[in-house]
C-alpha cells in the first residue's frame, strides 16, 4: 500500500509542481502583458499631448502675425513699444514650447516649406529663390505647422 500512495504523492507532486509552473509563466505573461498596456497608453498620452499642443499654437499663429502687421503700422513710439513687448513675450513663449521660423528669403523654393503666391521679377536673385515672404512659415520639429506664403522670383521680360 506505501508503494501505491508514494507513487500516487509522485504523481500529484509532479502534476502540481507543473500546475504551479503553469501558473507562473501565466502569471509573468499577464504582468508583461500590463508593462506593455501601460508604455503604449503612456506613448499614447504623449502623442495627444504633442497634437494638442501643436494645434493650439497653430491657432496662436494668426495673432502672431496681426501682431506683426500692428507693429509695422503703429508710428507712437510709446504705444509702439508696448505692442513690441507683447509680441516679443508671445514669440519667447512660442518658441518654448518649440516653435521655429521657416527662412524663405534668398532660399530655393521648396514645396515642402512654402506656399507659392506667384512670381516676383528680381535680377538680383537666382530664378526659382524665394524673393519676397508674405507671410512667415513655422514649424515645431520636423513638423511643419504652417508653410509660408512667397513670391518666386523669376528673369526680367526683356523688352525690346
Amino acid at each position: 500500500m506505501k508503494r501505491h500512495e508514494n507513487g500516487e504523492q509522485n504523481f500529484n507532486y509532479s502534476s502540481m509542481k507543473q500546475e504551479l509552473d503553469n501558473e507562473k509563466n501565466r502569471h509573468l505573461r499577464t504582468l508583461a502583458d500590463f508593462d506593455n498596456y501601460r508604455k503604449r497608453v503612456d506613448r499614447d498620452n504623449e502623442y495627444s499631448s504633442a497634437q494638442g499642443k501643436k494645434e493650439l499654437i497653430k491657432d496662436l499663429l494668426p495673432v502672431l502675425d496681426n501682431l506683426e502687421r500692428a507693429l509695422v503700422q503703429i508710428k507712437d513710439d510709446s504705444g509702439r513699444l508696448g505692442l513690441e513687448m507683447v509680441y516679443q513675450q508671445l514669440l519667447t513663449l512660442l518658441q518654448q514650447q518649440g516653435l521655429e521660423t521657416v527662412e524663405s528669403l534668398g532660399k530655393p523654393f521648396d514645396p515642402r516649406e512654402h506656399e507659392g503666391i506667384g512670381y516676383l521679377e528680381n535680377a538680383a536673385l537666382p530664378q526659382g529663390h524665394v524673393a519676397e515672404e508674405l507671410i512667415r512659415g513655422y514649424r515645431i520639429g520636423p513638423d511643419l505647422l504652417r508653410p509660408a506664403q512667397v513670391r518666386v522670383s523669376k528673369r526680367p521680360v526683356k523688352t525690346s
